[in-house]
Order: structure tokens, then C-alpha cells, then sequence
């Protein structure tokens, strides 16, 4: 019986290669046993439902102090210091020092909050202030090296030498440096430093959408996801293709990670692809472009979405309808990429694939699409996004334990339900590791006007010609975002960049949405491609013709977000009609970058043609 037979669809699990390609991705966690196994569970447990019960009721004062005490907790017990290490998986003296040491730092900010916020500590630290800071400091940046590697914190502690070494730069480098004591302070009690805006982000909205997402998939989300694009794709031409680039469009709107997404929809999808005459590099270059857009595909973006929100003083929901038009041209290009290569192949479409028994194909997605409904009913109500995730968590997990038929059900229903609290956490204490490290490079920005600074560069080297200056952005946000999750990618992209788009007349949204775009499109982009590295081990083809091929298919991708900064009724900014048109003419121009890619529209073309 094939994967969608008569009976119901079992989860689909990685082979022991598919999930160390994705640990290869995202760095492996401990395999602990014992006291610290329960440990991590009670940690991360304790965790999401602290973030589900302040969704619900409100966020605390010390919300951002709570979620980053539990999240170091979490990454020192479960990230060991050395994955090489032949006692990687048991916590060493060193780590529980680095946890009490975290523990200190963040009770003793709890402790001083009212004088730190309220009359201005950060003005005048006390010696305390500065040992404690001094410790989180080092915490934090050895929790960032154990979660994302050395990238982000080499570039966090540039950003100090910077500070500190401001007067020996040379011409527009240039500045009067900044003591120890202001450095400290600044990242420890000021509203730039580690508690501050992207934190506070972290821990009253992406915590809780994490926490949601987590619930929809250890229900059997991903399952509902890839049954549906079957059934609706899977006898069209490019089918098995086709299935991949839907199902991992909806699956990455829940999962936010794409090399998970890679590895849990191409365990399905890339064999199916090679089975019917597609090429390796091909099947996995598919699944790496697809499952890259899931981050740009409104109602549920990637977490940098979120911070972009905060940054920009507007609604979530104002985000989300703007992407949605570039999202549709991404997943357009994607679709006719591949609708082109099995023509240019001479792939058959298959009549008898993608029959499932409606029943079958159904299955369980009231727990899906209900709660789905109704978070994008209440973001277009414009309740807070914090709001709209507690609800729909709500929704789902009433609707996931009704489904059960018996005490047994039930009790295993309880057990996925721990089990997506404890992904939840995980997902939420990862992303407070980037936003700690992250904003020393904010608070340093801050301090020193780094951003103007790199704004004139990008201006003078671009002559204010605005295209010169998107490129410019456009290549050092892709090289930002190398190694690094789009989080990092994005913020640190805003940091040096929008402040060039401004000034040579970008609309403020265009150009934080097209530093997104391009922070998401770093992970198919050589020569790093972690995406397209994960696609590659699972088809068994080589990862640099993999990802090439991925930044192919998702060509359309590179261009979208020039098409709106020059036209932002492609941001829905303006009369429906109008807006309608500039879709439609955007439509005729994807279609024919996608034919130029694979090298096939109407018929197989030559160099002129395309």
C-alpha cells in the first residue's frame, strides 16, 4: 500500500540520513538520559505554558527577564559546549556553572527592575550592575555559539570592538569610543541592550506562534498538508513537484524552520519526484526553493515578520496583507518552474496519482484548518497577534482532545500535546539566543551611528541611483544571512541597509520587506544554501548543483521584491484595480522567468528565445 492508501496516514518519520542532514542544519541537541532528561522536559514545559498563560492574560512587567531565564536555562542543558565531544551528551560542571551564572544575572535584573527602567539605572550602574552584566554578556554569547555557531557571535563581538575601539577607525569609520562601563551598561540595563525591543518581540508574540505551531504539527498538521497537496496536485502535470511546492508552502507556515521543513515534506516528495524521471539535484533543489517561501507566505511568516511590526510601529496584519501579492509571485514562479521542466522532460502527467478517499484525505484537519480560520479571522478583527495565537492554541487543543475517541487516545493525545509545549520551547528558547546576541549589534548601532555611516557608504558607492542601491542591499543582506537563521539575517540586514533604501526614497515598508525577503533567500542562495544543503542529502545529489538549481526555481524570488519597491500597488498600496492590474502584468513576468530558467515555455527554447 503506497503512502495515502485506504488506511490512515501514519506521521511521516526521517530516515537516520534525512535527520542528520537537518542536524548538520540545526545544531544537535543533547541525547541526555536520567535527572536531566526530565530536567529539560519540566524546563521547557514550564516554559510554554508561563507564554501560553501571560498570551492569554497579558504580559508581565518581567515578561523579557522570564522568557530569557528559561530560555538560557533550556539551551545550557540541552546544547552541549562541543558536538565532538565524546561526553556531549551528559551536562558537565561547566554547564551547570553557566546556568547558575545565567540564573544570577537575570534575578538580579528582575530584583533591580523598578530603578533600572523606571529611574534611569542604566545612567549611573552600580558596581553590581556591571559584574552581573559583565556575566550575561558571556552567557550570552556562548549560548548563541551553541545554537547558531560562531557566526553570529564573531559578528556581535566585531560590534564591540567597534564601540570600544571607535577613535582608531579611519575617515567616516570614525568615532569618539565608549568605555567598558558604557558598553556594559548599555547591553545590560539599557533599552537597547539584551532585554530590549527584539527581546521583547521574542517573548510576547513569536513564543506563543511557535507554541501554536508546534501544537499543529505534532497533531498531524504536516500529514493534513501533504494529503491535500496529493490530492489536489498529484495528477497534474509536474505533479509530484507540483505536491512538493504546495505542501511545502502550507507546512512552512507552521513549522519556521526550513531545513525542517525540507526534511519533513521531502521525505515524501524528493523520492516520489526521482521515482517519476526527475533528477536528484533537481527533487531536492524543488523542496529547498519551496520550503524557503514558507517564511514569506501570510497568515503565519516567518518570526522576523513579527519583529518588523514592533519595528515599524504597525499591525501584524498590515505585514501579512502587503506580503501577500510578492508571496503569490514566489509561489507562482516555483509552480511554473516546475511545469516547465516536466515538459522540457516530456513527463506525463499520472491520472491515477493523488486518488485519495476524501474521508482519508480529511482526516484530522478540523484540528488544522479550524484553529487556521480563526487565527486570520481575528488578525483581520485586528486583535494582537499574541491574541490571535492564544485563541487559536485554544481552538486547536480543545478540538484535538474532543477528537479522541477513548481513555486511551486521550491519554496519548496528552502526551503529543506535552510533546508540542516542549517543541514550542525549544523553538521559542532558540530564538532568544539570536535576539540576545543580536542586540549587542543593535545596541551598538545605536550607540554609534553605525547605520548612518553605512548609509552614506551605500549612497556614495550608488551615486543615489536607486537600483545600484537595492543591489548593494541585496548582496549584503544575502551575505548577512549566510549561516545564520532569518531572525539574525533580517535585523542585522535593517541595521546597515534600510537606512541607504530611505534615503534614496524607499518607502519604508518596501524596504523592510525587501530585506526580509532577501534574509530568507539566503538559505538557497551558495555558497552556504543550508536548505538546499538538507534537500541534497535527502536526494542524494551534490548540494552546490542543488542549490543552484533551487536559486533557478525560485528565481522569481530575487526579483519580486525590485518589482515593488518600483511598484508598491504590488504591496496592495493603492486603487483594487489598479493593484489588480499591476498583479497580473507581474503574473506575465514571473511566468517568463521561469521559462527562461528551466529553458521552456510554449515549446524548448534556445539561448535568444530565452
Amino acid at each position: 500500500m503506497n503512502q495515502f492508501g485506504q488506511e490512515s496516514p501514519q506521521p511521516l518519520m526521517l530516515t537516520a540520513e534525512q535527520q542528520r542532514a537537518v542536524e548538520k542544519e540545526e545544531t544537535p541537541k543533547r541525547n541526555l538520559k536520567g535527572f536531566w532528561l526530565y530536567m529539560m522536559r519540566a524546563v521547557a514545559i514550564v516554559m510554554a505554558l508561563f507564554h501560553i498563560y501571560t498570551a492569554g492574560t497579558g504580559a508581565w512587567v518581567l515578561q523579557n527577564t522570564i522568557h530569557f531565564f528559561f530560555s538560557l536555562m533550556l539551551i545550557l542543558i540541552t546544547y552541549p559546549p562541543r558536538q565532538k565531544s565524546q561526553t556531549r551528551d551528559k551536562v558537565h560542571l561547566g554547564d551547570i556553572l553557566l546556568m547558575l551564572l545565567s540564573m544570577s544575572g537575570n534575578i538580579y535584573y528582575m530584583l533591580n527592575i523598578n530603578r533600572i527602567l523606571y529611574d534611569l539605572g542604566w545612567l549611573s550602574p552600580t558596581t553590581l550592575d556591571l559584574f552581573f552584566g559583565s556575566i550575561m554578556i558571556v552567557v550570552v554569547l556562548e549560548t548563541a555559539r551553541r545554537t547558531v555557531g560562531l557566526v553570529l557571535p564573531i559578528i556581535a563581538v566585531m560590534a564591540l570592538f567597534y564601540a570600544y575601539f571607535g577613535p582608531y577607525f579611519p575617515g567616516k569609520w570614525v568615532h569618539s569610543g565608549f568605555s567598558l562601563k558604557d558598553i556594559i551598561a548599555s547591553l545590560y540595563l539599557g533599552e537597547l541592550g539584551i532585554y530590549g525591543a527584539i527581546m521583547r518581540v521574542s517573548a510576547n508574540v513569536i513564543a506563543i506562534f511557535v507554541i501554536f505551531g508546534g501544537l499543529l504539527v505534532q497533531t498531524g498538521g504536516g500529514d493534513v498538508f501533504i494529503r491535500l497537496a496529493y490530492a489536489l496536485t498529484g495528477r497534474l502535470t509536474g505533479g509530484p513537484p507540483k505536491v512538493a511546492v504546495i505542501s511545502s508552502m502550507l507546512f512552512g507556515m507552521i513549522s519556521g524552520s526550513t531545513a525542517a521543513n525540507v526534511a519533513t515534506t521531502g521525505v515524501f516528495t524528493i523520492p516520489l519526484m526521482k521515482s517519476k524521471g526527475y533528477k536528484p539535484h533537481f527533487a531536492g533543489a524543488v523542496e529547498a526553493a519551496a520550503s524557503c517561501g514558507g517564511q514569506i507566505m501570510p497568515p503565519i511568516m516567518g518570526a522576523a515578520a513579527f519583529i518588523m511590526a514592533d519595528i515599524l510601529g504597525i499591525s501584524y496584519f498590515k505585514i501579512a496583507a502587503a506580503a501577500l501579492i510578492p508571496a503569490i509571485l514566489y509561489y507562482l514562479g516555483c509552480w511554473m518552474a516546475v511545469q516547465f521542466e516536466a515538459k522540457r522532460l516530456g513527463i506525463p502527467a499520472d491520472p491515477q496519482a493523488g486518488k485519495i478517499p476524501l474521508r482519508e484525505m480529511l482526516a484530522g484537519s478540523h484540528t488544522l484548518f479550524i484553529p487556521l480560520i480563526l487565527l486570520i479571522v481575528l488578525l483581520v478583527l485586528m486583535y494582537t497577534p499574541t491574541t490571535c495565537a492564544f485563541w487559536s492554541f485554544i481552538a486547536a487543543l480543545i478540538l484535538y482532545l474532543l477528537s479522541q475517541r477513548n481513555k486511551r487516545d486521550l491519554g496519548k493525545a496528552l502526551q503529543k500535546v506535552l510533546k508540542a509545549l516542549e517543541a514550542g520551547a525549544y523553538t521559542a528558547a532558540f530564538v532568544a539566543s539570536m535576539a540576545g546576541v543580536v542586540q549587542f549589534v543593535v545596541a551598538v548601532v545605536g550607540m554609534t551611528g553605525l547605520a548612518v555611516k553605512f548609509s552614506a557608504v551605500i549612497i556614495a558607492i550608488s551615486g543615489q541611483s536607486l537600483i545600484i542601491a537595492l543591489i548593494l542591499g541585496m548582496i549584503v543582506t544575502i551575505i548577512l544571512g549566510m549561516g545564520v537563521p532569518t531572525v539574525a539575517a533580517y535585523i542585522l540586514g535593517v541595521s546597515v541597509v534600510a537606512g541607504a533604501f530611505i534615503n534614496v526614497g524607499v518607502e519604508l515598508m518596501s524596504a523592510h520587506l525587501f530585506i526580509f525577503y532577501y534574509g530568507v533567500l539566503a538559505g538557497v542562495t551558495p555558497p552556504v544554501a543550508l536548505g538546499a544543503y538538507v534537500g541534497s542529502a535527502i536526494a542524494g545529489a551534490h548540494w552546490l548543483r542543488t542549490a543552484f538549481t533551487a536559486c533557478r526555481i525560485g528565481f522569481a524570488g530575487f526579483l519580486v521584491p525590485f518589482m515593488f519597491v518600483y511598484n508598491p500597488l504590488l504591496l496592495g498600496k493603492g486603487p483594487i484595480l489598479w493593484v489588480l492590474i499591476a498583479f497580473l502584468t507581474a503574473c506575465i513576468g514571473v511566468i517568463a522567468l521561469a521559462g527562461a530558467m528551466i529553458g521552456y515555455l510554449i515549446k524548448p527554447a534556445n539561448i535568444l528565445e530565452r
